[in-house]
């Protein structure tokens, strides 16, 4: 990422840092949910948004799930 004055304010700001530390954090747990096997229309429904906008907010594609021990 280019060090933008913007770049620079955000980087001061202390709110700022915790807001992007917490959608990076969001992010990979929607990445876990979906390796686990929940569907973007089950994120969805439990974040009270809908399956497009999960599609288009976590652009993952196809996620291959997690696999277990015993395969």
């Amino acid at each position: 990422m280019k060090n933008t004055a913007k770049n620079k304010d955000q980087e001061d700001d202390p709110q700022q840092v915790v807001v992007d530390e917490l959608k990076d954090i969001k992010g990979l747990l929607v990445l876990l949910l979906l390796k686990s096997g929940a569907t973007q229309g089950e994120i969805a429904k439990a974040l009270g948004t809908t399956q497009p906008t999960i599609s288009k907010t976590y652009p993952l594609g196809d996620v291959d799930p997690i696999l277990t021990r015993g395969k």
